[in-house]
């Protein structure tokens, strides 16, 4: 009977007793610092893919809107740091074959660069020259299938996009704060 009682007391105590995990990519809420300004200019883009830019600007700007630790500013001269992307290349490579080496599938493939940078000073906080993201997609029975499977791709890798650039923005602001 004393083994069970001692087992229930040592699961409470471990229940009770916190093992001190936090979220390295978000901001203490209990520093109580007021949310980092940043400004999101829209983003460039050296592909012919049209309109690439401001799907990838609008994802990074909401997903970085989910965080109460980020407040998004409009006027740069307001901004404590600016979080600028250009979107190097969008390819297209095969990636699954039928037996006659008729292409089934193919891969989105795009890189782009990401800066954060303190506005005042100029100071790189954080860059990835080459941040690359894949995703694959099914060519369809028509065209209109195709170029359907091929927008929800892109879509797909706009949002991984901005969850990337989300989790290591906060991450690299987290750091600089500490600083």
């Amino acid at each position: 009977m004393k083994v069970r009682q001692l087992s229930v007391l040592l699961l409470c105590l471990l229940l009770l007793s916190a093992c001190g995990y936090h979220n390295p990519n978000v901001i203490p809420a209990s520093r109580d610092l007021p949310p980092t300004r940043i400004h999101v200019p829209m983003w460039t883009n050296a592909t012919s893919q049209m309109g690439l830019e401001v799907k990838a600007h609008n994802a990074v700007s909401n997903q970085l809107t989910q965080s109460d630790r980020v407040m998004l500013i409009a006027d740069q001269a307001q901004a404590e740091y600016v979080l600028s992307g250009h979107i190097n290349s969008l390819s297209f490579p095969g990636f699954a074959y039928d037996p006659t080496s008729t292409v089934r599938s193919l891969t989105a493939v795009m890189t782009v660069t990401v800066t954060i940078s303190a506005r005042a000073s100029g100071r790189i906080i954080w860059q990835d020259m080459n941040l690359r993201l894949e995703q694959n997609y099914n060519l369809g029975a028509t065209v209109s299938q195709s170029d359907a499977n091929k927008r929800r791709a892109l879509d797909q890798l706009v949002d991984n996009l901005a969850e990337q650039v989300y989790l290591r923005a906060l991450r690299s602001l987290n750091r600089n704060r500490q600083l």
